[in-house]
């Protein structure tokens, strides 16, 4: 009895006292273990973030610049946030963050040599297995960069199509016509050789490189600038509207209408708007059940008079731009609904926001195979992997800005993240979707 008393004496005294720690944690909002960890396979630099970094040590800060990254915030009082600071992968659900990288993920940086510009629309023809990417200006251009995957590291060369499509930047293949469809926000008037050009919907051949224009106008008003575009299970074009192409230079022609996110039916020629509720349309994608759709808001940039470099001298060229820190920088999701006589009308509704950024604003998105987003960051360092109710899974660092993002290789395990000043490659086991089956419905 005496050694029960005893014993439970001890227990009853580091209760009280783990529960004074536990309290004292509390108050004084401390945490008392690292905010990360080591963890992973050896073939990159992993690390896993305890409890989604929730509650760091009260001397961290951050600037709340959005060109300032997630790794740009300081932690003085815990040095495992070097880990983070320095990974390729950082994981927050360790176990479907794991499940993504399979065993031996990799990621290859500097690969394709590029300009310290904007890189956009990346494309993946799989019967050619080459990449299509847009070199956004200015000065702009009529020329799409070809990656050509058939040899390691790719051969980069330059192709025009015919006729020349000025500044593309939203591209998708569609299996079913072999066709790539592009959202092209150049407008200009005086391009060479008497070209003139209004912002809208184009596709291009592939193999011929023989380009169609869709759609440049909404009953005679210009649009801003189409920036990303998905095509639905009826065959409908979706595309998100903005006027970057005038705050990079490439239109010269400011917005006649309210940025919004519009619909455009192939079969007859309709235009029509389906959304004007966010501040700056971006990515935009279906959820492979046909249920969701899901809009980027880059709300945090908008248009500014007077032109800026950035820090540095970031662009190479000015940017009529400015950031707004406390602006949207949401991924916005929707139900989807049919009607009408022929059931193929889309109705929108419900509303709601499913994740902010991390850092920068998010741009181009895409659909796993399982479902996941894969979100790229805009001005910010890298991508975010999140489930499709938001849940953040994982993020891969890259050394550049990532605009946007596409799936290569025979199994869709390799996925290139494009951006401002860079083209990095990653390997691992989170597959793209095989279009010609993306639809499940």
């Amino acid at each position: 009895m005496r050694f029960l008393a005893s014993l439970l004496t001890t227990s009853l005294g580091l209760a009280v006292e783990a529960a004074h720690r536990t309290s004292g944690d509390a108050v004084n909002n401390t945490r008392t273990s690292h905010v990360a960890f080591k963890c992973g396979p050896k073939t990159a630099n992993v690390t896993c973030v305890n409890r989604y970094g929730s509650l760091l040590p009260p001397s961290f800060s951050r600037d709340p610049d959005p060109a300032v990254p997630y790794t740009g915030t300081t932690v003085p009082e815990d040095s495992s946030w070097l880990l983070v600071q320095g990974a390729d992968f950082v994981l927050y659900d360790h176990k479907r963050g794991l499940e993504l990288l399979g065993s031996a993920p990799k990621i290859y940086r500097g690969l394709v040599p590029t300009l310290n510009v904007i890189h956009e629309a990346p494309v993946f023809v799989p019967g050619l297995n080459k990449l299509f990417v847009q070199q956004d200006g200015p000065p702009g251009g009529m020329s799409i960069m070809q990656l050509d995957l058939n040899h390691d590291p790719p051969v980069k060369s330059w192709v025009q199509t015919d006729p020349p499509i000025y500044q593309p930047t939203g591209g998708l293949y569609n299996p079913k016509d072999g066709m790539i469809y592009y959202a092209v926000h150049g407008n200009n008037a005086s391009l060479p050789n008497g070209l003139k050009q209004h912002a809208g919907l184009a596709r291009v051949d592939p193999r011929t490189l023989k380009a169609e224009w869709l759609v440049n106008n909404y009953y005679g008003f210009n649009f801003a600038g189409p920036n990303d575009l998905v095509i639905d299970p009826v065959g409908d074009i979706w595309f998100t509207d903005t006027d970057y192409a005038y705050v990079i230079g490439v239109s010269d022609s400011p917005k006649q209408l309210q940025l919004a996110t519009w619909r455009y039916r192939p079969s007859t020629g309709q235009v029509q708007v389906m959304d004007t509720s966010l501040s700056y349309p971006n990515g935009i994608q279906f959820s492979r059940d046909c249920k969701r759709l899901f809009i980027a808001d880059s709300g945090l940039e908008s248009y500014s008079p007077i032109p800026t470099r950035g820090a540095g001298d970031f662009y190479n060229y000015p940017l009529y731009i400015q950031f707004n820190s406390t602006g949207a920088r949401n991924i916005y999701a929707w139900d989807v609904a049919r009607t009408g006589s022929d059931g193929k009308h889309p109705v929108i509704n419900n509303k709601r926001v499913i994740f902010q950024s991390l850092e920068g604003a998010p741009d181009g998105l895409k659909v796993a195979a399982n479902g996941y987003l894969v979100v790229a960051g805009g001005l910010a360092p890298g991508v975010d992997i999140i489930d499709d109710l938001g849940n953040q899974i994982a993020r891969i660092q890259t050394s550049h800005p990532v605009e946007n993002i596409q799936w290569s290789g025979h199994d869709l395990k390799t996925i290139w993240l494009v951006g401002i000043g860079g083209i990095t490659k990653v390997e691992f086991d989170l597959a793209g979707p095989d279009l010609s089956k993306f639809y499940q419905c």
